[in-house]
């Protein structure tokens, strides 16, 4: 599932990179959000949700890392090799140890690797990419009844049960309402 949504949202929003990992962690928080609890399916989506954050879990752990401000590089401090630090909105890997000088700055000395991550993806653009998706129903709406069509047999394996119509219509409306609140808040902040 997760391949398939940022497959998805890398393909509605071409030029904004990191654009599909960050569709799967929304995704993937909104699903978790919505199953709360530990009755029939909501177990079952509660696994998937985890699958799909765990999907993207090293990409959104360094754009955390970012967000954050953990992990900036700093002038004088020596660094070992493969060591991951982020300057000037980029991240480097140490491709052998470095010594705390002023002259070892990522991007200008060749012992610093660039390192792509997240599909090249720029700490700035979470805001733009959720704002996006929020300004587009139908591209939600679509992804939703799209990961329904492809998870719903296994949720109703998973869960013991055959969904009734109006047991799927509240599944999808719950997943649909959960993900727009997702990007909603990040939209925001």
């Amino acid at each position: 599932m997760a391949g398939r949504v940022r497959g998805q949202i890398a393909t509605a929003f071409p030029d904004w990179k990191g654009a599909g990992t960050i569709g799967v962690f929304c995704f993937a928080v909104g699903l978790r959000m919505w199953a709360q609890s530990e009755k029939g399916w909501d177990r079952a989506i509660k696994e998937i949700a985890a699958g799909m954050a765990g999907f993207v879990g090293n990409d959104l752990y360094l754009i955390l890392r970012a967000a954050l401000g953990w992990g900036k590089w700093k002038r004088e401090k020596p660094y070992a090799a493969d060591s991951v630090v982020i300057h000037e909105k980029k991240y480097y890997r140490a491709s052998k140890d470095i010594p705390g000088t002023p002259i070892a700055e990522p991007g200008k000395d060749s012992r610093w690797v660039l390192f792509e991550t997240a599909q090249g993806y720029d700490p700035d653009q979470v805001a733009w990419v959720a704002q996006a998706l929020d300004s587009n129903d139908a591209l939600i709406e679509g992804m939703v009844k799209e990961q329904l069509l492809v998870a719903g047999p296994e949720i109703a394996a998973m869960s013991g049960k055959d969904f009734t119509q109006a047991e799927a219509d509240q599944l999808y409306l719950g997943m649909r309402d959960s993900l727009k609140s997702v990007i909603k808040r990040l939209a925001t902040e």
